[in-house]
């Protein structure tokens, strides 16, 4: 059996919020506990198994025609709008890389004022040279987390499809040094998104980040699109199970190698028929645009848009019709079908559907995980 992580990556964090799971269960509307942002559209790479990418989308590798920033008076808003709904956490990740945007910083500074957890993924080539910057982002953030999936220069350049191999790694050294010797609190960690071009590649990673001394290294499957264009190695992924033991083999104390074994373990099938988690977690696209989940960026748009953040506050979307119609509709998706494998919502939607519909008394677990409120 799977021993549990510190940060319960390879599950939910429902069970720690069981004031909003309770009013979800009476039927009530509940203002989601997470929100996943982006506040750019486009990226300074172009992965091999990005949406953005696979879409033929400007704005990636050194196209920088179709980039945008979201503006730092609707990111604001939309944090103190957040903060007073109810929501609990925000994670800067999205179809974009967060750290082109200039009010970063300036948005993470707010959101530590108004005590508004916050995360950012990023792809580590932007991380600011500048003490002041640096400090802003490691004493406001929860966590940062680099996306690398290749742990030799040869593969990252074939995965990334950018020369920037070296300045990640330093980029990464940098932090987990100021980290160590300010007492910084955010957890830096990597994360490897996984492939059959990549998999050989998990190991070598693991390695890494026990030598960069990083806090921990998560293996995801890539959530294949709903018309399989990865085609992510799902048997692969059982066949060579011993890749994933060998990896944890490099966790030592303060660093931790994480595998997604329930995600890794189900072959992309879903045993839910429903999707309920979007109730509890929901999408902002880059350019403001508020779905369910991700899924919907770029698929059934007209369908699936709730609103969006720069033209409207938060509040008002949240509180609009709208927002309850989408909400219901998305009830109505076939999850096997319409979306994709190993989604965002899978393991709020397996604790969800198991209690739908009935009056179960839920008790909180004797332990907190690590970054309790990104669910």
């Amino acid at each position: 059996m799977q021993e549990r992580d510190s940060y319960n990556m390879d599950g939910h964090k429902l069970m720690w919020h069981l004031d909003r799971v309770s009013q979800w269960q009476a039927g009530e509307r509940v203002a989601p506990l997470h929100v996943d942002m982006g506040i750019s559209a486009g990226c300074n790479m172009a992965c091999t198994y990005c949406y953005g990418v696979i879409q033929g989308r400007t704005g990636f590798g050194t196209d920088i025609k179709g980039r945008f920033n979201m503006p730092e008076a609707a990111i604001l808003r939309f944090f103190r709008d957040a903060k007073d709904v109810g929501i609990r956490s925000i994670a800067l990740i999205g179809e974009g890389e967060n750290t082109l945007n200039p009010a970063l910083c300036r948005s993470v500074d707010y959101a530590k004022r108004i005590g508004l957890d916050l995360g950012l993924a990023t792809n580590g080539i932007r991380i600011p040279r500048d003490p002041v910057e640096l400090e802003s982002l490691l004493t406001g953030l929860t966590w940062l987390r680099i996306n690398i999936s290749a742990g030799t220069k040869e593969a990252f350049e074939k995965i990334h499809q950018v020369p920037q191999y070296d300045r990640v790694l330093d980029n990464i050294d940098r932090m987990v040094k100021a980290k160590k010797k300010y007492g910084y609190p955010c957890t830096i960690g990597l994360q490897m998104v996984m492939t059959k071009e990549n998999f050989d590649q998990v190991v070598p990673l693991a390695e890494l980040g026990n030598q960069l001394d990083a806090d921990y290294f998560v293996i995801k499957p890539c959530s294949d699109t709903s018309d399989y264009k990865l085609d992510s190695p799902k048997e692969e992924y059982i066949d060579n199970w011993d890749v994933f033991m060998e990896a944890k083999k490099f966790s030592k104390p303060g660093y931790e190698v994480i595998p997604k074994i329930v995600k890794l373990g189900n072959l992309g099938h879903k045993d839910y028929n429903v999707c309920f988690g979007t109730q509890f977690l929901i999408a902002v696209s880059g350019t403001g645009n508020v779905f369910p989940c991700g899924h919907w960026f770029d698929v059934r748009q007209e369908e699936f848009l709730m609103g969006n953040i720069i033209e409207q506050s938060f509040k008002e979307i949240f509180e609009s019709e709208r927002y309850w119609e989408v909400q219901q509709r998305v009830q109505a998706v076939n999850v096997n079908k319409d979306c994709e494998s190993n989604c965002r919502q899978h393991y709020l939607n397996r604790f969800l559907s198991g209690i739908n519909g009935q009056p179960k008394e839920l008790k909180e677990p004797d332990f907190t995980p690590q970054h309790v409120n990104f669910i």
